[in-house]
C-alpha cells in the first residue's frame, strides 16, 4: 500500500528570521510585518513596491517606508536591484543606485542563499524617498546612512532617554518616519500604548501615515493620548478618513482642548450643530449633503444662538420664496437676522412684522410712483393743453 504525507498549508512555507520576533515584534506595526512576510514569501521573484503596494492594498509610499524599517534594523538589505540579508560589516560600503526600488524590479534573496556574497555585494542602502536626493554626493550619502545606523544602534540601548520630536518648520510640522515611530513606542510606553489602543479603536491595522500623524499629534500639536483617542473614536462613528480626523485634531490643538472635560464640550457641540443643520435640511426640504462653512455658520446662528423655533424658522423660509421665488440663504439670514435684532421670537410676532414691514414697503412704493408721476409732468405743460387745442397746433 503506498501512503502520501499531506501537510496542507504546511506544504509551503519559508523562513522568517527570529530577531523579527524576538525583538521588534512589539515595535513593528502591522503594515510593516505585512511587508516584511510578503518579500520573505516572494523570494527569488522579481517585483517592484508598486505591486507589492496593489498586493497588500497599501500605498506605494508605505511600502517604501515599511522596507526601509527594516533595513533600518538590518533585516533586509538593498543591494542594487536586490533585497538580501545584510552582513555583519555593512557600514564600510559606499552606497549606490539610491532609486532602485522607485525605478526598477527587485529580486528577493531568501536567507538560505548569498552565503559566499561578496563584501562589495552585501551593503546596506537605506531606502528614503522623500528625505534623499538624487543629485547628493556619495559622501553626503554615506554620512547620511551613518548616522541614521548610529540612531538605530541606540533604540537597542535600554537606558534611553526620551527622544525628540522632529524639528517643525513654521509652515508645515515634518512627518515623522517609521524609523521615528518605532523608537517612540519601543522607548516610550504612553506611545506604544496609545498606538495600540489606536489600532483597536480603527478595528484594522493602522498604516504607517496614520501612526505618523498620531505621533504627530502627539508630540508636535501637545494633544494627550487620551484627547486624541477621543478624536479617533468620534472621527469612525462619523465615517471620516483619516486626514480629515488629523485636520480637525489640529483644529483642536490650536483651540486648547487638552483635556477629556474640553473634548467632551467639543464633541457635544459638534453633535448640536449636527442636529441644527438636519432640522434646517427637514424644514427646508435640502437635499441631503454636508453644509458649506458659510451655511454652518448662519444655522448655528438661527438654531443655537438666536434659538429661534421651527416654525419661525419655516416662516422666515417662506417669506424668501414669496419675495424672490427661490431659497437663497443670505435672505433668510437677513430676515432673522432683523428679526433677532427686533427681539421677534414667536409666530405671532414674526407675522406681525411681516405685516408691517409690507405695509411699510407698500406705502414707499406708492410715495415713489406718486413722485415719478410728478417729476415725468416737469411744467405742468401737458396737463394744461386741451385736446381740442392740440389740432391747431400742426406745424404743417
Amino acid at each position: 500500500m503506498n501512503y502520501t504525507l499531506n501537510l496542507g498549508s504546511w506544504g509551503s512555507i519559508f523562513a522568517v528570521p527570529a530577531d523579527v520576533v524576538d525583538k521588534y515584534i512589539k515595535i513593528a506595526g502591522s503594515a510593516q510585518l505585512k511587508v516584511l512576510l510578503w518579500i520573505l514569501r516572494h523570494s527569488g521573484e522579481m517585483f517592484d513596491t508598486r505591486q507589492i503596494a496593489s498586493q497588500l492594498n497599501m500605498g506605494e509610499y508605505d511600502v517604501r517606508d515599511c522596507i526601509e524599517f527594516w533595513v533600518s534594523f538590518d533585516i533586509l538589505a538593498v543591494n542594487g536591484s536586490s533585497i538580501t540579508p545584510p552582513q555583519a560589516d555593512n557600514t564600510k560600503d559606499t552606497y549606490k543606485n539610491d532609486t532602485a526600488l522607485d525605478t526598477a524590479s527587485v529580486t528577493s534573496v531568501p536567507y538560505t542563499e548569498n552565503k559566499n556574497a561578496k563584501q562589495s555585494d552585501t551593503a546596506v542602502k537605506p531606502i528614503n524617498p522623500v528625505y534623499t536626493s538624487n543629485t547628493e554626493s556619495t559622501a553626503d550619502k554615506k554620512a547620511d546612512v551613518l548616522t541614521e545606523n548610529k540612531a538605530v544602534a541606540n533604540t537597542e540601548n535600554t537606558a534611553k532617554e526620551k527622544p525628540k520630536p522632529p524639528e517643525v518648520s513654521a509652515a508645515r510640522p515634518v512627518r515623522p518616519d517609521s524609523l521615528y515611530v518605532a523608537k517612540r513606542m519601543n522607548e516610550d510606553s504612553e506611545m506604544n500604548s496609545l498606538l495600540n489602543e489606536a489600532q483597536y479603536l480603527f478595528g484594522r491595522p493602522v498604516s504607517p501615515n496614520e501612526n505618523a500623524g498620531i505621533v504627530m499629534l502627539h508630540d508636535n500639536e501637545g494633544l494627550p493620548g487620551e484627547v486624541i483617542l477621543m478624536l479617533i473614536t468620534y472621527g469612525m462613528e462619523n465615517n471620516m478618513g483619516w486626514r480629515m480626523i488629523e485636520k480637525m485634531g489640529e483644529e483642536w490643538a490650536r483651540e486648547g482642548i487638552s483635556t477629556i472635560e474640553l473634548a467632551d464640550k467639543k464633541i457635544s457641540s459638534l453633535e448640536e450643530n449636527k442636529e441644527a443643520w438636519r432640522k434646517i435640511q427637514r424644514l427646508f426640504g435640502l437635499e441631503l449633503r454636508k453644509p458649506t462653512s458659510k451655511e454652518e455658520v448662519m444655522y448655528t446662528d438661527w438654531v443655537k444662538k438666536w434659538k429661534f423655533s421651527d416654525d419661525v424658522l419655516k416662516y422666515a423660509y417662506d417669506k424668501c420664496i414669496e419675495a424672490i421665488g427661490k431659497y437663497q440663504i443670505k435672505y433668510v439670514n437677513s430676515i432673522l437676522e432683523r428679526w433677532n435684532r427686533s427681539g421677534i421670537k414667536t409666530l405671532e410676532q414674526a407675522k406681525k412684522d411681516a405685516e408691517q414691514h409690507a405695509q411699510k414697503a407698500k406705502k414707499s412704493s406708492s410715495q415713489n410712483s406718486q413722485s415719478s408721476q410728478q417729476s415725468s409732468s416737469g411744467s405742468g405743460l401737458l396737463s394744461s393743453f386741451d385736446m381740442s387745442d392740440l389740432d391747431g397746433l400742426s406745424m404743417f
